[in-house]
């Protein structure tokens, strides 16, 4: 079956060269010059991915979201953007990432890059049904490998970052649905995180993870804390694997 990509970009540059990358990969598409244009072509041709230019022309594309998602609501979408004139690219990028957009790119991007992406979402064009994100922070890299797999083998698309820093400077973690966070972590470290991922991604689900402290602060004490930041479940290390999964499921159907 091919699959095809919209591509709403006012650049017929970038448009082309986006366009070459996508055909090595095996994907086709069709290309939009103007939001109105990609809005109508969604209702005539059948798509499997969107990428989508935040500024195109006057106009920024972040506005149109909820109208893209209503027309398509299964299909991955991807929020590009070089920043722009009126506002840092960084302003974009926490704007672009409260949209619910699947992935979002800053411009220019590689090749790799795309070919990542669009590994990612294959699972989900396949069953036509988005699976759920999971974000893993945690600077432990054995934790998140533990993780990462429990969630990879329950059906979830997983990202994994070793600090808050990682995780907010990582252009292409947009959406999450559900985050499993350590309470102590080097540089910004888990409380001032916990309080910018409710900011960032507003309904999330936050899972606080800790064993301590060394013998300054147990970790009935540590997740309590994060009780009072916005922690929705807490969970001791060492963790089983299917508790973790049992107790996310359940976050995620409470939020449905």
């Amino acid at each position: 079956m091919e699959k095809t990509v919209l591509i709403l970009e006012d650049s017929r540059t970038q448009a082309n060269i986006i366009i070459a990358m996508l055909s090595r990969l095996g994907w086709s598409a069709v290309h939009c010059e103007s939001i109105r244009d990609a809005i109508e072509s969604l209702g005539q041709v059948s798509v499997h991915a969107m990428m989508l230019d935040v500024f195109v022309g006057a106009h920024n594309t972040l506005l149109h979201v909820g109208r893209f998602r209503t027309l398509a609501p299964h299909i991955p979408m991807m929020l590009m953007t070089a920043g722009s004139s009126r506002e840092t690219i960084e302003d974009t990028l926490k704007s672009a990432r409260k949209t619910g957009a699947d992935y979002i790119v800053k411009k220019p991007f590689t090749e790799t890059l795309l070919r990542d992406i669009f590994a990612s979402v294959t699972p989900d064009i396949a069953t036509g049904k988005k699976r759920k994100h999971v974000l893993v922070i945690d600077d432990s890299s054995t934790v998140r490998t533990i993780a990462q797999r429990a969630y990879d083998a329950a059906g979830y698309r997983v990202s994994a970052a070793g600090s808050m820093e990682e995780a907010f400077s990582n252009v292409d973690i947009a959406h999450v649905d559900l985050v499993l966070c350590d309470v102590f972590m080097p540089g910004m470290g888990g409380f001032k995180g916990m309080r910018t991922i409710k900011t960032t991604w507003p309904k999330v689900q936050l899972i606080s993870m800790s064993a301590g402290l060394d013998e300054q602060v147990s970790d009935n004490d540590a997740l309590n804390a994060t009780r009072r930041i916005g922690a929705d479940a807490q969970i001791r290390k060492p963790f089983d694997a299917v508790d973790l999964i049992e107790l996310s499921a359940a976050l995620l159907d409470m939020a449905a």
